[in-house]
């Protein structure tokens, strides 16, 4: 079975510690339909999530960053 794979990138309107990045990642990693998600080492302030857009949507991605308590907004789609 083959599933449809889409990416976003999340930008938090300011960086996060690793262990808020962690926790983050895990929650996100959590929702059906996401396969990965991240925060990058490099620009600590950026999510990248992958996921299946059949499954789940962008919008809810970033409700759940934004129910984290994060001034969040979309970049990349």
């Amino acid at each position: 079975m083959q599933t449809n794979k889409a990416n976003v990138v999340v930008d938090l309107k300011q960086a996060i510690s690793r262990r808020h990045g962690s926790e983050l990642e895990s929650e996100l990693g959590g929702i059906r339909g996401v396969s990965r998600a991240r925060v990058s080492q490099r620009a600590r302030r950026l999510v990248l999530v992958d996921y299946d857009p059949e499954t789940v949507n962008s919008q809810k991605i970033l409700g759940t960053v934004v129910r984290h308590g994060f001034d969040a907004r979309l970049i990349g789609m």
